[in-house]
């Protein structure tokens, strides 16, 4: 598996290159063993990103990576879309899922649970409000929360 700062690198070669094909990298996680590592991008575009979009910028990226020496046989690239409840990242996901239902993994408890469900609000500085929470309106500054998924949304009827 590559260093912390080989995956950095990784991220932002790839994060430029579904850009410049005007895809937005919504996650990517480097795991597996360093004999062995798996890249699994996560990326999307406006109205959806469909599965021959992903197995296109799977061959597309194994060229990139393996350029650069981050891609060779013995890795594995997934590339698929983030799914209904994707992570939350960057300040254009906080501001572009404003007033979404999400779901929050606390870093440390609070009133005994370790995740909360609720409204997700303003965002700044790695700070975010959630409302209509079952403790209330909470402000959750960084380093208190791990992770922020949105709660999949679906039509009325739908089973």
């Amino acid at each position: 598996m590559p260093a912390p700062l080989e995956t950095e690198r990784i991220e932002k070669l790839v994060s430029e290159y579904l850009e410049q094909e005007g895809y937005e990298l919504v996650d990517l996680r480097v795991i597996g063993s360093v004999s062995h590592p798996v890249i699994e991008v996560f990326c999307d575009i406006e109205g959806g990103i469909t599965s021959d979009e992903c197995t296109k910028l799977a061959k597309l990226l194994r060229y990139r990576l393996g350029a650069d020496g981050y891609y060779n046989d013995n890795t594995r690239l997934m590339v698929s879309s983030p799914g209904l409840d994707r992570v939350l990242k960057t300040e254009r996901d906080f501001d572009r899922f404003r007033g979404k239902k999400v779901t929050v993994r606390l870093t440390e408890k609070i009133d005994g649970r370790g995740k909360l469900t609720g409204i997700l609000g303003d965002y700044q500085d790695g700070s975010v409000m959630i409302g209509e929470t079952e403790e209330g309106d909470i402000a959750l500054s960084p380093g208190r929360w791990k992770e922020i998924r949105l709660v999949p949304e679906y039509p009325e009827g739908f089973k």
